[in-house]
């Protein structure tokens, strides 16, 4: 993170000591299709007759989901950008969460001009239908921006998402949820492939 700051603190000042930009405020609209590929699970709890349940479940299994992101965002450098974005994205099955992201879009060719994009970032999610609790995602990936006039671009995506967060855990004694004083460890891992569409302003 320290080494993330740094190398942001250097772009931003390379391109103030050029004297050639001024920061500007951005904002943009994101449509994505999420495919996730793989859950990792691990539960430790004592149900209600007093043993214990500890289990690690590891499942293959493809699920598709949608995302639909806002963002609010400054253009740091000519070709750094820095966004908070928001909206409403879909985790697993029946299982949904508006997300709290900071996210950094690198363009080395200019933000304003064709070419490749880099993007980094990391949400805190507030839980939404099938989420007991908040989670945490984080997002790596890049692709391509076209840029159409003036500050108007599109950019089309993929990425590398990672996603942590609670199950409702059942106790098989009484068919109800386990009460969280019971549970020792409930942790889910996701991990999905994110296809999006992304326009700019």
């Amino acid at each position: 993170m320290r080494k993330l700051l740094s190398l942001i603190a250097l772009l931003i000042c390379s391109s103030v000591s050029s004297g050639a930009f001024t920061p500007r405020v951005s904002y943009g609209l994101e449509w994505g299709y999420t495919s996730t590929f793989y859950k990792s699970s691990q539960y430790n709890f004592v149900c209600a007759e007093g043993y214990r349940i500890i289990e690690n479940p590891d499942s293959w299994r493809y699920f598709s989901n949608g995302s639909l992101i806002a963002k609010l965002g400054m253009d740091m450098t000519p070709d750094l950008n820095a966004s908070l974005c928001s909206g409403l994205i879909g985790v697993y099955s029946r299982r949904w969460a508006v997300p709290l992201e900071m996210r950094l879009s690198y363009c080395p060719s200019g933000l304003h001009r064709d070419g490749g994009i880099f993007q980094a970032g990391g949400a805190f999610l507030i839980p939404g239908q099938g989420m007991p609790s908040p989670g945490f995602r984080a997002l790596l990936g890049g692709g391509y921006r076209l840029a159409l006039f003036g500050n108007f671009s599109i950019d089309l995506l993929l990425s590398l998402n990672f996603t942590l967060d609670h199950d409702l855990l059942s106790d098989p004694d009484t068919g109800g949820v386990a009460p969280s004083a019971d549970i020792t460890k409930n942790s889910s891992e996701y991990y999905a492939l994110n296809l999006s569409l992304a326009v700019n302003f």
